[in-house]
């Protein structure tokens, strides 16, 4: 069906059971960003392809609220759908929740998904609702009357991550959950983040695209654990690990029918910003006002990374950094041969290169291949429908990232094919000096991601310059690709930046129809000196893939610049070096060593 169709029929469910609204949300059961096909929901009904958003339909109106990430790419998709852009994290920007009240007449109705809706979320609503009489119905997989050949479940196998790479047992980390639910007062906890369910039983699948988790929930009691998934993903082996620790299988689908069996004689711990609606009212109906609603504790738990999750990180980095050398040099050589290269024969080429290094896994997500005008969608996809070739002048933008048994990456280089513009090259610089600002950043022990973020943007806003996405998002190790609950952004969130987290550092700067460039780098966090002011802590850089300096404007510049790129380069180098060939390593000089600035004086 086409989204105008899927409207009608939308508006046609409305006027047979009563309702004035359908919301469908952007993400599944378990609160996720990517999804797997049986959840792609939004994408069915409107072919708005980004992964953040939610469709809004009325009788009379039908939108599509999404943000600054997607707005050139949901402007080309929408068209001749019927379907309004609602933008979001822009000036007096109104949210669909905050539109709906103002929008619906008094005692009408709101029909979702509540499987597909965070309790938070439905409760935010209701209570924007409240005043007009609005009533809020939850209707799970309501979208099943329009898509008749709907995806099932996704059957992937599971995997079990060894202790010698995530450095916690199964059984430790269920220890520590007890314990820590103990102390709010609970005897049990409900997981259904699948990242944290991840984490906590040191299993994967591939259940969803580039996302190594499996598609679950967790019941975690006093002495028992219960993981509720497709029984047939896992082989005999990890089922007797699992329930060697204590741990049982039981159906995906039987959680509801199993809440009447939990014992009830404690609380239960549920983080509503994750719980789903539907399952809320299941688990609400068994325990009453026993239900402790409170961010998971697996959240920061799992953003803290141990040492063996550091040193992962610290590999997995380094076989990109070879993968990437080995590519840009393919595309250097291939680029002077006259070569008719795309976007997707790039990004399909640097896959090919990291499937041969040690451990691959998968990408961390679709990479992001973006020559000239379209690197300037931050989140733009090529398709053979939408392919540029890439020639030799401007600049190319790729953001990419593999899962390695030790640990997933996150990079994103902007590199000349050519001769460049002005604007090209004093924006590539600005952007860089944003990147190194953060990077080089010491601050005291509880400041917010927000506070560091201006540090970025410093450079760009000089000039009157700036991009609308967040600076940076943390990264799971061999699990999601952005992970909280850190992060740098300009809205105030409140996680202090912590020892053990890994964040990405990523400004940008996007002129539509001409160019867009983004240089990310990831920072480990760690502590640095303690003195009379204070306990500081300061970044380390993971990433080990060369910065171009051929588009610098040397002349904007400072000292301190300049021995940052000339030091990062060196590294580069130097750590990469056991592991390339001669021809590869001599290449390599010329973009690192050959090319150091002189400066006068060291800082």
């Amino acid at each position: 069906m086409t989204p105008n169709e899927n409207i009608k029929a939308l508006r046609q469910m409305m006027q047979s059971q009563g309702w004035d609204a359908i919301v469908i949300s952007g993400t599944d059961p378990h609160s996720s960003e990517y999804l797997p096909a049986r959840w792609q929901a939004r994408k069915f009904v409107s072919g708005f392809t980004g992964s953040y958003g939610t469709v809004v339909v009325t009788h009379d109106h039908a939108g599509l609220w999404t943000d600054s990430r997607y707005f050139i790419q949901a402007t080309a998709q929408l068209e001749g759908t019927g379907i309004e852009l609602h933008k979001l994290r822009v000036p007096e920007a109104v949210d669909y929740p905050e539109w709906l009240a103002e929008t619906l007449n008094d005692n009408t109705t709101v029909a979702l998904d509540g499987l597909c809706m965070p309790l938070a979320t439905v409760r935010h609503m209701q209570g924007l609702f409240a005043p007009k009489g609005i009533k809020v119905v939850s209707c799970p997989d309501l979208i099943d009357a329009l898509w008749s050949d709907r995806p099932s479940l996704p059957d992937a196998p599971a995997f079990e991550l060894g202790v010698e790479y995530t450095g916690r047992s199964r059984a430790d980390k269920l220890d520590w959950l007890r314990t820590a639910i103990e102390s709010k007062g609970c005897g049990s906890i409900l997981l259904s983040s699948l990242d944290e369910i991840a984490w906590m039983l040191n299993i994967r699948s591939r259940d969803i695209a580039h996302t190594p988790v499996i598609i679950s929930y967790l019941w975690v009691g006093s002495d028992s654990a219960v993981l509720y998934a497709e029984e047939g993903k896992f082989n005999e082996d990890l089922r007797k690990a699992l329930e060697a620790d204590g741990v049982s299988l039981a159906p995906y689908s039987s959680i509801v029918e199993s809440i009447a069996e939990w014992n009830c004689d404690k609380p239960i711990y549920i983080d509503g910003g994750m719980l789903n609606y539907a399952l809320y009212e299941q688990v609400q109906a068994r325990f009453g006002e026993a239900v402790v609603d409170a961010t998971s504790p697996v959240k920061l738990e799992k953003a803290l990374k141990n040492a063996t999750e550091i040193e992962g990180f610290r590999s997995a980095y380094r076989k990109d950094g070879v993968a990437q050398t080995r590519f840009f040099r393919w595309l250097e050589q291939a680029m002077e041969r006259g070569e008719r290269i795309t976007e997707i024969d790039a990004a399909n080429k640097l896959i090919s290169i990291r499937k041969e290094m040690d451990g691959y896994i998968d990408e961390s997500f679709a990479p992001i291949s973006a020559y000239g005008k379209n690197a300037a969608l931050p989140h733009y996809s090529a398709t053979p429908e939408q392919c540029s070739v890439l020639e030799p002048r401007g600049l190319y933008l790729l953001d990419s990232g593999a899962h390695y048994v030790d640990g997933s990456t996150d990079i994103t280089r902007t590199i000349p094919l050519g001769p460049l513009t002005e604007d090209e090259a004093a924006d590539y610089t600005c952007v860089l000096q944003g990147m190194i600002a953060l990077s080089l950043a010491s601050f005291p022990r509880g400041t917010r991601g927000a506070n560091l973020d201006v540090l970025a943007r410093m450079p760009l806003w000089k000039y009157n310059r700036n991009y609308g996405h967040g600076t940076g998002h943390g990264v799971g190790h061999v699990l999601c690709v952005h992970e909280g609950p850190q992060d740098f952004r300009q809205n105030l969130y409140d996680q202090a930046i912590m020892p053990g987290m890994v964040t990405s550092c990523e400004p940008g700067m996007y002129c539509e129809g001409y160019y867009g460039i983004r240089h990310e780098n990831m920072l480990l966090c760690y502590e640095d000196e303690v003195n009379e002011y204070g306990d500081w802590l300061a970044f380390m850089t993971l990433t080990c893939t060369y910065i171009d300096t051929t588009p610098l404007v040397e002349e904007i510049l400072t000292d301190e610049e300049k021995m940052f790129i000339d030091s990062y380069n060196m590294s580069v180098y130097e750590t990469l070096l056991p592991d390339l060939t001669p021809e590869e390593a001599a290449w390599l000089k010329t973009k690192t060593i050959d090319r150091l600035f002189e400066v006068e004086e060291e800082l």
